[in-house]
């Protein structure tokens, strides 16, 4: 009859669910074969994890409860006392591949199977998060470990990895809502700066917070829209223009380091522009009551036009315009008392001149011509003082110009 009673032991389970993240609740009413429940009876359980298809031991414990007046007994899996296979009910991989729990139980003649019955989710829940993710409410989160998405060694908090795609997808219903990212590097109360990425209502904005100790918050420091790129204060930005030529003349184009250069070239190769001066040889005398011209330019320094003549020591004008003039002349080294006078050929009723004593060893003039093409241009020096004889130097001395 004994035997009859072990061998016709009804197993009535009633529920396995999550108990915490360390076990699984396991509750059941044992009986005897007639349906009596075993009641106040000291009792042995045993549970089998099986693995896969095969149904490989992976892990397996004991119990020993004592059932209630009614036959009940509640005992968690995961905290019994260990037979085999995994070194703890924690280190079981429910990821792995589909699992089983066996039940065997023993009322005093051995252990008898109560049959396998194959788990659905409870597990596998504590799987997801392998008993790292933490919960508190509504919060869910992790304290120190890296989080990899498709690498299985993430070097980041979070690392995404994938062959063809690796993103971030932040969507919102509405187009007045906010999807944001934010950097915060340091103590709130610093003196440092937080910075938000934040796209709403079609503007990608780039915000900073540099006064982290006031209620200011993030100010606006540039933003992204289909009319272009905005900074603070300023108009908007909308291309990066390759037009060496800048003929578009707008307000919201940027022109390219070559665009500038092609444009400078350009302007700058279009341009009249030449500069002599004398030497230490170059040296003319200027005897006082007579007016001489100072063609001591020995020495081009530049000339963009091939418009100054050597030979003559002119410029000969290339093209009919505008231009700047400046000529600066050094008579002897030794102060005189002589009086001179400096002026263009140019400037015929003698306007635009410039008359000094001899304690000025340099005398110089500038202005602004209209010239013709062909007409030739020149510096003309006069000694007023008759008798005071000087010498005019090449050092220091020289002729330059542009055309407007």
């Amino acid at each position: 009859m004994k035997k009859l009673i072990i061998t016709t032991i009804v197993f009535l389970f009633t529920g396995i669910g999550l108990l915490q993240a360390q076990g699984i609740n396991y509750k059941a009413i044992v009986k005897d074969g007639s349906g009596n429940p075993i009641t106040n009876d000291l009792i042995q359980v045993q549970f089998n994890i099986l693995e896969g298809v095969a149904q490989t031991n992976v892990y397996s414990e004991t119990h020993t409860p004592t059932t209630d007046a009614n036959g009940v007994i509640i005992v968690n899996i995961g905290e019994g006392t260990l037979v085999s296979g995994s070194a703890a009910f924690s280190t079981v991989d429910w990821s792995e591949d589909v699992h089983f729990l066996q039940v065997l139980i023993n009322t005093g003649s051995g252990l008898v199977d109560m049959g396998i019955t194959e788990f659905k989710t409870v597990p596998y829940a504590i799987a997801s998060g392998d008993k790292i993710w933490k919960k508190n409410t509504d919060l869910v989160y992790l304290e120190d470990e890296n989080v990899g998405i498709g690498t299985a060694t993430p070097t980041e908090r979070l690392e995404i990895n994938d062959i063809d795609n690796a993103g971030i997808s932040l969507v919102v219903p509405q187009l007045g809502d906010t999807s944001k990212l934010e950097f915060k590097n340091g103590d709130e109360n610093g003196t440092h700066s937080f910075y938000r990425i934040e796209n709403v209502s079609d503007f990608l904005r780039f915000q900073l917070d540099t006064d982290l100790s006031f209620a200011n918050g993030y100010e606006q420091k540039m933003s992204l829209s289909n009319s272009g790129l905005s900074l603070e204060t300023g108009t908007s930005i909308n291309e990066f223009s390759t037009d060496g030529t800048l003929t578009g003349n707008s307000n919201n184009a940027v022109p390219t380091e070559a665009a500038v250069k092609t444009y400078v070239d350009n302007a700058v190769g279009d341009k009249v522009i030449f500069k002599v001066r004398g030497n230490g040889f170059a040296v003319k005398p200027l005897a006082g009551g007579t007016t001489v011209e100072t063609d001591i330019w020995d020495i081009e320094v530049y000339d963009t036009a091939n418009a100054f003549n050597t030979t003559t020591d002119r410029f000969v004008v290339p093209e009919s315009g505008y231009y700047y003039l400046h000529a600066v002349v050094r008579q002897s080294n030794t102060v005189t008392s002589a009086f001179f006078r400096i002026h263009f050929n140019v400037d015929t009723g003698i306007n635009y001149t410039q008359i000094v004593d001899g304690d000025d060893v340099k005398i110089n003039v500038s202005g602004i011509y209209y010239l013709n093409a062909g007409q030739e241009v020149f510096v003309n020096l006069r000694n007023f003082s008759t008798g005071n004889n000087v010498n005019i130097d090449g050092t220091g001395s020289w002729f330059e110009g542009y055309k407007l």
